[in-house]
């Protein structure tokens, strides 16, 4: 039994030695998203692009919500409208994260970072990826 436990106990140090190796390895990076989008013109022509629609469609519910007298009706009015959107905003954002997500790695990888967190999540230390990604994106 004391043979068992002894192997048991080495192959568990064994594994420990190996994951702290590892984690030794990781270089941890962060990127602010919030900063990045900000200065991505494609977002900002995306969220110029859904106010305007969500300014026809909202006009356009509104005429509909004003004409009607049944408060179920009306109720259906406003949650369509808000899925309406909602469908709009994933179509047009999606390729947009999409392509910033894709950049993160990309410069991630140029800059030998394994692992990519939001700054938010940062306490102290890590890389800031955070500018080479607004210029990666803004080369495209």
């Amino acid at each position: 039994m004391k043979k068992i436990m002894a192997l048991l106990l080495a192959v568990a140090a064994l594994f420990a030695a190996g994951a702290a190796s590892y984690a030794a390895e990781d270089v941890v990076g962060y990127v602010d998203d919030m900063q990045v989008l900000q200065q991505y013109s494609k977002f900002e022509q995306a969220r110029k692009q859904l106010n305007d629609l969500g300014n026809k469609k909202s006009n356009a519910a509104k005429a509909a919500f004003d004409k009607e007298t049944d408060e179920k009706k009306k109720n259906e009015i406003v949650q369509t409208l808000q899925l309406e959107m909602r469908e709009e905003e994933a179509k047009i954002m999606t390729p947009i994260l999409k392509e910033v997500n894709e950049t993160i790695a990309k410069v991630a990888k140029q800059k030998g970072v394994t692992i990519v967190v939001n700054k938010a999540l940062v306490y102290y230390g890590g890389t800031d990826l955070t500018q080479d990604v607004i210029n990666a994106l803004k080369t495209k």
